[in-house]
Parts: structure tokens; C-alpha cells; sequence
């Protein structure tokens, strides 16, 4: 078991060092904050805020918003500006550290490279460094057409980018690209968020990070439901995952992954998380689900105010609504079980009042 943990480490400190010449603040857990809507279906841009504030206090290195599935209702409602202008004005004063990232997505490169001249003009605006995470755009047919998109992105963006390697629409930029594009950008590109599907997800993580110092960090996506293998093992250098109410676990999970899994907690820390995570499939979703009792999660925890998720009426709907608002309600017997895979999360949770 010593020896063990004294080769996690030094696998640790390998990683570290060979991250020279990116950004240092481009490592660790990384979540995406689930956006708050108030009761008439509104961005609730305070408690956008609070949330932020919230997984800061947790010590995570980054935080995330809004999900790419979200841009384009926000941009048309002129939520998007005003919710990452929020979060910056915060992110400028003093007592936050976490790097606040935009999410840049597009159905063309032309409306990513929309959202990429929002951050610039935000971060002018504040004096904020911030990052940005970008998928390649919806329309994007072949290597070339996405190589096309990042340089174009390269040429106008003004602080770290991090490459999200899978949309579901798009091919994949292929590794060989990636690393391309880092040399040909160092101070943009080299970060990456590695989450193709199958069993190709390890491979390229494997290759991304032999190509280190070129390549800065490797991000796990998955959910972090691959990061215990991907991180050690591999070489991730942190996560981007849809778990901002555990924000405080995927901290705690990082600096034991930092630190060789000094207090031998590492695994249980990590199935503790899971356990949070499958309560999407214990109530009739599935794993990745980012809302749903995660909402009950976020309130419980004093970060949001109610459980409300907003949605476009169906088609053929005539009255007249803009939005459709619904709660996420559970019985009685439902937070008991929320409660209690809670309370069993309590040694690795920051304590109330830090």
C-alpha cells in the first residue's frame, strides 16, 4: 500500500510539471453551474451569482456557465450577456478564485464566434481573466471545417480556450489537430475537454497527454463518472462536469488525487459522489441528468431559492405562454433517500459558514 501511494504521487508530480507553459489556474474541477430560473420562467441572475459563490467557497478551480443546450434561448432573450457580465463583476472583486468560463457553443462558427467577442468585450469591461469552453459548431462537416472554426477562434480570442472534443452533431477534432492548433496558439489552445464516446475516450486522453507540454491539461468530461481511472491512471489534470452541488467532493477529490491519495480516501470520496450522481437514474432519469433532484440538492444547501426549470410549451400549444415553468417535487419518502446519500457525503463537504 506505501509504495503504492508513493508511486500515485509521483504520477501526480509527473503531471505538474509537465504542465509548463500553459495557465495553472487551468487545472482541477471545473463544474457548470446549473442556471436558476425564477418563478416566471426569468434568468435569476442573483442566485446565478450565489452559486458561483458557492462552488468558489467549495474549492473548485473553475466555474462554468451556461450549458451549450442553453445559449441560443439565452442569447435571443439578452440573458447570456447580462448573466456572464453577473458573474464577472463577481469573479473581479475580491475573495474569488475559481476562473470563471464561458460557454462558446454555435449551430455555425459564425454565432460561436459571436459569443467568443462577448467574453472579450466582458472581460475588457471588468478586468476579469476568464476562459472559454467550446465545442466545435453544430454545422461543422469534416476536419477541415473545424480546424477552420479554432483558427478563427485563435485569431480573436483573448484568453484561454478549452477544446470540448464531442457535441453529438459534429465529428470530432482528431488529436493530431488538437496539438496542431496548440503550437500554432499557445497562449489559446492546449486545454481539452476529452469525452468521445466509447472506448475511444482513454486512448485519446493517453495521447493528449504524452504530448504534454504542447498540450497544457487534459479535462475528463463523462460526468466525471471516468475521472478516478482517467485522472491517476492517465493523466487528466481535472474535470468539467454538471455537478455544481458537489462542488465541495469533486474539491476534495482533486487535492487527494494532488496529493497521492495521502489519507487514503480517495475511492471512497469518489463512490460517494457516484452515489450523488445515480440519484438521476434512481428517480426515473439517467445519470447525466443536471436538474432534477440535484435542484432539491442545491436548495437544501441554501443555493437556491426553489426548483424551478423553464421550457418552451409544445407545439400546437396556443396559449399564448412564453415559457413553460415546472417544479421538481418529490415525496416525503424520495428526500429521505436524497437525505441520507447526503449525510453519508458529509466528511468530504465543506462545513457550513467556509
Amino acid at each position: 500500500m506505501k509504495v503504492k501511494k508513493i508511486v500515485f504521487g509521483m504520477l501526480a508530480l509527473a503531471g505538474g510539471m509537465l504542465l509548463a507553459g500553459g495557465d495553472p489556474a487551468m487545472r482541477g474541477p471545473f463544474p457548470l453551474l446549473c442556471t436558476p430560473w425564477t418563478a416566471d420562467g426569468a434568468l435569476d441572475v442573483p442566485t446565478l451569482v450565489k452559486e458561483a459563490e458557492f462552488v468558489d467557497s467549495c474549492g473548485a478551480t473553475g466555474v462554468i456557465w451556461p450549458t451549450a443546450s442553453e445559449v441560443a434561448d439565452l442569447v435571443k432573450e439578452g440573458e447570456y450577456e447580462k448573466g456572464l457580465d453577473a458573474l464577472a463583476a463577481r469573479a473581479a472583486k475580491p475573495g474569488f478564485k475559481a476562473r470563471l468560463t464561458a460557454v462558446c457553443p454555435g449551430k455555425t462558427s459564425k454565432s460561436a464566434l459571436d459569443r467568443v467577442r462577448t467574453v472579450n468585450s466582458i472581460m475588457e469591461k471588468h478586468g476579469v481573466k476568464m476562459a472559454i469552453l467550446a465545442r466545435p459548431p453544430d454545422d461543422a462537416k469534416t476536419q477541415e471545417d473545424i480546424a477552420a472554426h479554432y483558427r478563427a477562434l485563435g485569431a480573436i480570442a483573448k484568453c484561454p480556450v478549452i477544446i470540448q472534443t464531442y457535441n453529438g452533431k459534429s465529428p470530432q477534432p482528431d488529436v493530431d489537430l488538437l496539438i496542431a492548433l496548440a503550437k500554432e496558439f499557445p497562449e489559446a489552445f492546449g486545454y481539452v475537454k476529452e469525452e468521445s464516446p466509447g472506448n475511444k475516450v482513454n486512448a485519446r486522453i493517453a495521447r493528449l497527454v504524452a504530448a504534454k507540454p504542447v498540450i497544457h491539461s487534459v479535462f475528463s468530461g463523462w460526468g466525471a463518472k471516468g475521472w478516478l481511472y482517467q485522472g491517476p491512471q492517465l493523466g487528466a489534470d481535472g474535470v468539467i462536469t454538471q455537478r455544481p452541488a458537489y462542488a465541495d467532493i469533486l474539491a476534495f477529490i482533486w487535492r487527494q488525487m494532488e496529493s497521492g491519495d495521502r489519507d487514503g480516501t480517495l475511492v471512497d470520496a469518489y463512490c460517494k459522489l457516484l452515489l450523488m450522481c445515480n440519484l438521476g437514474t434512481t428517480f426515473g432519469g439517467n445519470d447525466d441528468v443536471m436538474r432534477g433532484p440535484h435542484l432539491y440538492v442545491l436548495q437544501k444547501r441554501g443555493v437556491f431559492a426553489n426548483t424551478c426549470t423553464r421550457k418552451h410549451p409544445p407545439k400546437g400549444d396556443t396559449s399564448g405562454r412564453k415559457w413553460i415553468v415546472e417544479s421538481s417535487d418529490f415525496t416525503q419518502a424520495e428526500k429521505a433517500e436524497i437525505d441520507r446519500r447526503l449525510a453519508a457525503c458529509a466528511p468530504y463537504m465543506k462545513k457550513e459558514g467556509r
